[in-house]
């Protein structure tokens, strides 16, 4: 029996009503029963790794498995309403076919996350914009994300990322460098790292790398004034629930040897030119359990248990006006530590702390390699 065939689950709570809809005009006929949104629909949601761990603030209501799958859904239901809106009913059905099914029978729970990540951003931008179009047709069979008319009479390109991770469940005394180090650095981390039975992990700069190139391939050139392009990189669901983005603003914006801050050492790493000069700016986010809730982006914005926000942006062109579109502040003095982990004895902070600091990579090395 297909579930349009069979009674909405929600039926009389779902306030807007989109996902209703969507269940009894058969959206979800081809959705496999282990999708995450199916299960939670159906109320079977009990166990997804890094779901129910609390957030250090806990602003509502301490949140649990029951809760949670019923409000996820009804919030869910309201900002796909908003795209509707937004983009037009036969463009979401589009969204829900190619992306939100996330491979149907062959299910990938990455490939939702990926859409769930797309919601959130587009729904967040949705409210200070007109009207948007949905995957423009920009260069060739290359399109980003959506096109957003925003009332100031600014255009702007928008593209998502949200990067998979490895399963690092059971896996203590985690150290990664979030800046980016020489050959003899590395070689030097790996066997520190050996030598005190820590699991050290080299910063995943490529999965940054392919991003950034992705992005640009997909953008046009604009004049960053009328006309701009915004990459946002969901660093979510990596083993540091709260400040798993520093690992990717830092490899980005770090004043050593940050990918974006020093174009020669991108470029270097194989980041393409027309990154420069195409991204207006990149903002890398980590989303808490509220926000995955409530389908809020604006959840980035609460201060964690170190006092400071889930997000980093860096401006690359036109920083005075970017803010009025991503409520963002380029200028903001944002931490890029040179280092991130889970270390159960915290004696060893002080030398990896060193070794990572005397070991950076600087753009005058790049010299000595060419020579």
């Amino acid at each position: 029996m297909r579930r349009s065939d069979m009674e909405y689950p929600l039926k009389g709570i779902d306030l807007s009503g989109t996902l209703q809809q969507a269940w009894e005009k058969g959206w979800f006929d081809e959705f496999s029963n282990e999708h995450f949104l199916i299960k939670a629909l159906e109320k079977r949601l009990n166990y997804f790794p890094k779901l129910y761990r609390q957030p250090t603030y806990n602003m509502i209501y301490r949140i649990t498995p029951d809760n949670f799958q019923e409000n996820f859904c009804l919030n869910l239901s309201g900002k796909l309403n908003g795209l509707i809106n937004l983009f037009g009913e036969e463009k979401v059905h589009q969204f829900f076919t190619d992306q939100l099914s996330a491979g149907k029978d062959n299910y990938d729970e990455d490939q939702f996350f990926r859409a769930l990540s797309e919601i959130s951003i587009l729904s967040y931008l949705g409210m200070n914009a007109d009207y948007g179009i949905y995957e423009p047709e920009t260069n060739g069979r290359k399109n980003p994300e959506a096109r957003m008319h925003f009332k100031n009479d600014v255009i702007a390109d928008v593209e998502v990322k949200t990067p998979g991770f490895s399963s690092f469940k059971g896996i203590k005394n985690i150290v990664i460098p979030t800046v980016l180090l020489t050959e003899n650095g590395r070689i030097e981390f790996s066997s520190f790292c050996k030598l005190n039975n820590l699991n050290g992990v080299m910063p995943r700069v490529m999965k940054i790398k392919d991003f950034l190139n992705s992005a640009a391939q997909k953008f046009e050139e604009v004049d960053h004034i009328h006309r701009m392009n915004i990459l946002f990189i969901n660093w979510s669901f990596s083993e540091f629930e709260e400040i798993g983005y520093e690992e990717a603003f830092s490899l980005i914006a770090n004043p050593i040897n940050g990918i974006l801050a020093h174009k020669d050492i991108g470029m270097y790493l194989g980041v393409e030119e027309s990154v420069y000069y195409k991204i207006t700016a990149v903002v890398v986010y980590t989303e808490s359990l509220y926000g995955l809730m409530f389908g809020d982006f604006r959840w980035v914005w609460a201060r964690g248990s170190e006092g400071i926000p889930h997000f980093g942006i860096i401006g690359m062109h036109n920083c005075d006006s970017i803010f009025e579109i991503t409520g963002m502040n380029p200028y903001a003095e944002q931490l890029t530590p040179i280092m991130t982990g889970i270390l159960q004895d915290d004696s060893y902070t002080e030398a990896l702390m060193r070794l990572i600091g005397e070991n950076m990579l600087k753009p005058s090395d790049l010299l000595s390699t060419e020579e």
